[in-house]
């Protein structure tokens, strides 16, 4: 029997898109390296094996220009409260 095809990934902005584009969300890891750096990893169903795929078309998508332009502006914000 052929093992369970997952695709992980630690990135906050690219897990919402993989459950948006159908990959199945079936929870999250923590991992450790050297037993200190803790990290949360999310964790999809990928039959298919297409989350590669679809983590390249995230970094060239409108989607990730939203997330990206959304923090700029958000720090812009933190920028003026800091003064």
């Amino acid at each position: 029997m052929e093992p369970e095809k997952v695709y992980r990934t630690d990135n906050l902005a690219l897990a919402p898109y993989l459950f948006m584009e159908g990959l199945k969300y079936i929870g999250c890891d923590i991992e450790s390296k050297n037993g200190n750096n803790h990290k949360i990893v999310f964790c999809f169903e990928d039959g298919k094996n297409i989350g590669g795929e679809l983590a390249l078309n995230f970094s060239k998508s409108r989607e990730r220009l939203y997330k990206t332009t959304w923090s700029f502006f958000r720090n812009q914000i933190e920028e003026k409260r800091a003064k």
